[in-house]
C-alpha cells in the first residue's frame, strides 16, 4: 500500500510543481480576463468529465477484482469489451453535450466573445480524457500505480513544455493554452493505452448488456456525489463572470487555483490512505478497534492540519503576488476562507467513515444536493453585494452544511469519541499567530513569504509538541532509529 501511495503522491507532487511553474507564466502572459476564462474552461472540463464517466470508473476497479477471482459470472473478455464500448459511448455523448453547452447555451449569458471557439477546441480534451479513463482505471485495477502515475505526470509535464516552447515563438493566448493541453492529453492517454494493450481483449460477442447495467447502477451514486462537489467549487465562477465580469473572475481563479494545491497534494494522499485502512480494520478487527483508530486519526488530523492551513493562509497571498503580480492581489482576500473549506473537506472524509463501511452513499448525494442548492441561492445574493469575498464565504458555508449533515448521518452507523481539547488549543494558537503576523510586512513579497512562513511554522510546531506529547515521543523514536541505522 505504501508503494502505491508513494506513486500516486508523486504524481500529485509533479502536478503541483508543474502547476506552480505554469502559474506565473500564464498569469503574466495572459490578461486577467483571459486567465479567468482559461481557468473557467479547465474547471468546466473537470465537471463534464466527472459527469460523463457516470461513476463507471469506480465500477471498473470493483468488478475487475471480482472477475479476476471468479466471484462473479462474467469473464475478463466481457469486462474489457463492455467497458471499452461504454466509455466510447460516454466520450461521444459528453463531447456532444460539451459542444452544445459552449456553442448554444453559454454565449447567451457570458460576456467573453471567443468562448464558443475555445469550447470547440477543448472538445477534443473531453473526448480523449473520457476514452482514456477506461485504460487508466484498468491499470488501477491491476494495481499498476506506477504506470498510472507516469501517464498522468507525462501529460502534465508535456503541457508545460509545449507552453514554454510557444512562449519563445509567439504571444500566449487562451487558444494556444488549450491547444497545448489537447496535445499533451493525447500523448498521456496514448501511453496509458500502450501500457494496458497487452492485457486488452475485445470481441463483439463478449459485449454484455447486463454487465453494462451493473456497472452503471454501481457507479451512478458516486458520480452524482463527485459532480455535486465539483458544482460547489465551480458554480460561483460562472456567477462571478456573469455578474461582475471576467477580470474579477481572473482574480478569484488565481487565488482559488493556488488553494487547490492543499487538496491536490495533501488531502488526496490522506484520503487514499485512510479509506483502505479503516475498511480493512473494520473487517479484520471489528467495531471498537475501528472507532479507536478513527478517533485518534481525527485528533491528529486537526492538530496537524489547523496550523498547516494557518501558515498557508499567511504565506499564499505573498506567493501569489510574487508569482503572478500585483494585478491579482485583490483576489488574495479569499484565501483564508478557501483554506478553511479544505479543512472541512478533510474532516468530512474521516467523520463519514460509517457511510462507506455500510455502503450508504445515497446520504452523501442527498446532502450534496442540499448544499448545492444553498450554494447557488446564497451566491445570487452575496456576489452582487460582497463580490468575490461573498462567493468564498458561501463556499465555506456550503461545505460546513454538507460536512455537518453527512457526519450526523454517518455517526448513526459508526460513531467514535472526539477529543477536542488539544485541537482547540491548536486552533487558538493558530488564530493568535495569524492575527499577529498577517498585518506585518517584511519588505519584498519573497521576504515576507519566507519570514512569515518560517516564524509561523516554528511557533506552531512548538505548540504542537506541547499540546500533543505523543508527537514528541514519536519524533524521538524516529531520530533514535535513524541514528542506529
Amino acid at each position: 500500500m505504501l508503494s502505491h501511495l508513494r506513486n500516486y503522491a508523486s504524481a500529485g507532487v509533479v502536478t503541483g510543481l508543474v502547476g506552480l511553474i505554469s502559474f506565473p507564466i500564464l498569469t503574466r502572459n495572459l490578461t486577467v480576463a483571459e486567465y479567468g476564462i482559461v481557468g473557467l474552461i479547465t474547471s468546466t472540463l473537470t465537471l463534464f468529465i466527472a459527469v460523463g464517466k457516470l461513476g463507471v470508473q469506480h465500477a471498473v476497479i470493483r468488478f475487475y477484482s471480482q472477475v479476476k477471482h471468479g466471484n462473479i459470472d462474467y469473464s475478463m473478455g466481457q469486462l474489457n469489451s463492455t467497458v471499452s464500448v461504454v466509455f466510447f459511448v460516454f466520450a461521444s455523448v459528453t463531447t456532444l453535450l460539451w459542444l452544445i453547452t459552449g456553442i448554444v447555451i453559454l454565449p447567451n449569458f457570458m460576456q467573453y466573445e471567443q468562448l464558443s471557439s475555445l469550447f470547440i477546441l477543448a472538445a477534443g480534451v473531453v473526448f480523449i480524457r473520457l476514452l482514456g479513463s477506461a485504460a487508466l482505471n484498468f491499470l488501477r485495477a491491476q494495481q499498476r500505480s506506477g504506470d498510472v502515475a507516469l501517464s498522468q505526470s507525462l501529460a502534465r509535464c508535456l503541457n508545460l513544455v509545449f507552453v514554454l516552447v510557444l512562449l519563445f515563438y509567439s504571444t500566449l493566448s487562451p487558444t494556444l493554452v488549450i491547444s497545448c493541453l489537447f496535445v499533451a492529453e493525447i500523448i498521456g492517454v496514448g501511453y496509458a493505452f500502450y501500457c494496458y494493450s497487452p492485457s486488452f481483449q475485445f470481441r463483439a460477442k463478449d459485449l454484455s448488456n447486463s454487465l453494462a447495467k451493473a456497472l452503471f447502477f454501481y457507479g451512478l451514486p458516486l458520480m452524482i456525489l463527485e459532480s455535486l462537489e465539483l458544482v460547489l467549487r465551480l458554480s460561483d465562477r460562472y456567477m462571478i463572470e456573469s455578474m461582475i465580469g471576467a477580470s474579477a473572475l481572473g482574480q478569484y481563479s488565481a487565488s482559488y487555483n493556488l488553494a487547490t494545491y492543499i487538496d491536490l497534494i495533501i488531502l488526496f494522499a490522506m484520503v487514499q490512505a485512510l479509506k483502505p485502512a479503516y475498511l480493512h480494520m473494520w473487517e479484520a478487527d471489528g467495531k471498537e478497534a475501528t472507532q479507536a483508530f478513527l478517533s485518534k486519526f481525527f485528533r491528529i488530523y486537526l492538530i496537524s492540519f489547523i496550523p498547516f492551513i494557518t501558515v498557508f493562509a499567511l504565506t499564499a497571498p505573498h506567493l501569489l503576488r510574487f508569482l503572478a503580480g500585483d494585478k491579482y492581489a485583490p483576489g488574495t482576500v479569499i484565501i483564508p476562507y478557501l483554506a478553511l473549506s479544505y479543512l472541512m473537506m478533510g474532516a468530512m472524509h474521516i467523520l463519514t467513515a460509517g457511510l462507506y463501511i455500510f455502503k450508504d452513499t445515497k446520504v452523501l448525494v442527498v446532502w450534496s444536493c442540499i448544499a448545492t442548492v444553498i450554494n447557488l441561492v446564497l451566491n445570487l445574493f452575496f456576489i452582487p453585494i460582497y463580490g468575490i469575498i461573498g462567493a468564498s464565504v458561501v463556499t465555506l458555508i456550503s461545505f460546513g452544511i454538507f460536512t455537518t449533515g453527512v457526519s450526523m448521518s454517518a455517526f448513526r452507523k459508526v460513531d467514535f469519541p472526539i477529543d477536542l481539547r488539544a485541537p482547540s488549543l491548536m486552533a487558538l494558537g493558530s488564530l493568535a499567530v495569524f492575527f499577529v503576523l498577517d498585518p506585518m510586512e517584511f519588505g519584498p513579497e519573497a521576504t515576507s513569504f519566507l519570514v512569515k512562513g518560517g516564524v509561523g511554522t516554528g511557533v506552531l510546531l512548538i505548540a504542537m509538541l506541547i499540546v500533543e506529547p505523543e508527537l514528541k515521543t514519536s519524533i524521538k523514536k524516529r531520530i533514535a532509529k535513524y541514528s542506529r541505522g
